[in-house]
């Protein structure tokens, strides 16, 4: 009996099966082959979802923003705008290389555009201007991406003929200068979040005095 229905093999792929597999590896390192290979296809049958590697790290962006829990905007914007850096650090702690794909893959997934809209839009309602909040909104996040890129770097080694770490390499350059190591402070600038709490903690009180201002 005819029913109308086409028949054949059903879809073994969908996009959601493939940022899952994107996202169980370090995403500085994807390539389309290597998620293909998690899945157990052909890497040319992704390409039937997504048009490139960019495009599938965007939707791996999108997928993780989806997923996360973000502040309560309907608090005073100092608190959120300092949760912001925390959800954020967070994010990239849990998926490896997320931090670099935000510097480095170009265009912006609807999900942030999202986010952002409502911070935004909180800023502005507590006086901001709409420059100043979207300003303030881009610099948490970038510093934040910028710091977490640069702290995961710490660990790797300088090159083949180098053993040092970079954090060894970085310390005996600054270390040559009494000023600069005063400057710098103990030994805990030079692991986990670095100076990211100190620089955000700059920016918000600069941002507070504008807004009072």
């Amino acid at each position: 009996m005819q029913t109308g229905k086409k028949t054949g093999r059903p879809p073994t792929l969908s996009t959601v099966d493939i940022v899952e597999a994107a996202l169980a590896g370090d995403l500085s390192e994807l390539t389309m082959p290597s998620v293909a290979k998690r899945l157990g296809v052909s890497h040319s049958a992704l390409y039937r979802y997504f048009a490139d590697r960019e495009a599938l790290l965007r939707a791996c962006a999108d997928h993780v923003v989806r997923q996360t829990v973000w502040p309560d905007t309907d608090r005073p914007w100092r608190e959120f705008l300092k949760d912001l850096c925390d959800v954020l650090w967070s994010s990239f702690e849990r998926y490896p290389g997320l931090a670099q794909v935000g510097l480095a893959v170009p265009g912006t997934p609807p999900a942030i555009i999202e986010i952002v809209e409502k911070l935004v839009g909180s800023l502005t309602a507590q006086g901001f201007t709409p420059h100043d909040a979207v300003l303030a909104v881009d610099f948490i996040s970038e510093v934040t991406m910028t710091q977490f890129a640069m702290m995961a770097a710490m660990d790797k080694t300088v090159s083949s003929a180098d053993s040092r770490s970079a954090r060894q390499a970085y310390q005996e350059s600054w270390n040559a200068s009494e000023s600069l190591v005063e400057g710098i402070g103990d030994e805990s600038t030079w692991h986990g979040r670095g100076w990211l709490d100190e620089k955000i903690t700059i920016m918000l009180d600069g941002l507070e005095k504008r807004v009072i201002g």
